[in-house]
């Protein structure tokens, strides 16, 4: 018999997406599994919808707990998961058919314990969608390069589920929430190799609404998460240069602070990343973001744009 997949979805007022989502994975190819919906504290009909989907499919099968985030749930449905393997989803993203069927035959190596995909980013508030590369994908021991940048996407992630509980691997802290997943999988690297399909399997929708478009609380999150993961690291002999690594961190929001004319957040951002290496040139363009007046940085930025 095929191994056992639980297929893990968190749920917070997640009835304008939820049934999409249930449909792309009922739709699969691999058929042993099992749909768990974690109700987070919904205020919406989101409990209503579960049930719902649970009476009519004997796959699914619904759980509501109060509201702790998504990183709660997230655990929640790793200790009632019956399965060998979890996959995890958001309640607003789709797979492809075959991405189960894919995936699954590369745990037959023993020392693999995530095995991941690419995603279709869709951008449905811009009714666009884009196809990343797999530049900057690993496999294999791949703490070196993770711990610079989350590599991939939760909906894409399949991994053993008794090393997501030796790891305990989703830490529920607050200030991680948006970052929960990527602390959850420097974990893992820390015990286990990692595996990919170089195949666009899943479709990870941003819609406006979702965490990770809150660069501000993103930043945070990063931070609090490399500093959770540093002391795990320093246990495994992992030497990294963290000052390096937050500091490419810093000016990665820092750009994206720009971009979205914050201008002063991007100055005072650059200024702190400047004091991790002592880097002159950061911590000049910092000086100039706070100094000069934001609608010179704004006529700049629009010229530049339409040019």
């Amino acid at each position: 018999m095929k191994a056992l997949v639980s297929v893990v979805i968190p749920v917070f007022n997640g009835t304008a997406y939820l049934e999409a989502t249930v449909n792309s994975i009922l739709a699969q190819d691999y058929h042993h599994i099992e749909i768990l919906l974690i109700n987070d504290g919904s205020k919406d009909n989101s409990a209503q919808l579960i049930n719902t989907l649970a009476e009519k499919y004997s796959v699914i099968k619904g759980f509501h707990k109060k509201n702790s985030g998504v990183a709660s749930a997230r655990n929640f449905g790793i200790e009632v998961a019956s399965g060998e393997f979890i996959a995890f989803c958001d309640q607003d993203d789709h797979w492809l058919p075959n991405k189960l069927i894919k995936q699954i035959p590369l745990f037959r190596n023993p020392n693999v314990g995530l095995v991941y995909c690419g995603a279709i980013a869709e951008y449905s508030h811009l009714n666009k969608q884009d196809k990343p590369d797999f530049d900057g994908k690993y496999r294999g021991e791949v703490f070196d390069r993770l711990v610079h940048v989350n590599m991939f996407s939760c909906c894409t992630v399949i991994a053993r589920k008794s090393l997501l509980r030796e790891t305990q691997a989703f830490d529920e802290e607050r200030n991680l929430m948006g970052a929960d997943d990527w602390l959850a999988w420097l974990k893992l690297a820390l015990v286990c190799e990692f595996d990919f399909i170089p195949e666009h399997l899943a479709v990870h929708v941003f819609h406006g609404e979702n965490f990770s478009l809150n660069e501000e609380k993103m930043h945070l999150a990063e931070l609090v998460c490399l500093d959770k993961i540093a002391p795990m690291a320093a246990k495994y002999h992992k030497s990294v240069n963290w000052d390096e690594i937050k500091q490419n961190l810093h000016v990665r929001y820092a750009n994206g602070y720009i971009y979205s004319g914050m201008f002063n957040l991007a100055g005072n951002t650059l200024l702190t990343a400047s004091k991790l290496k002592n880097n002159r040139q950061l911590s000049l363009k910092g000086k100039l973001l706070k100094i000069v007046p934001n609608f010179i940085w704004q006529f700049m930025q629009k010229t530049k744009r339409v040019i």
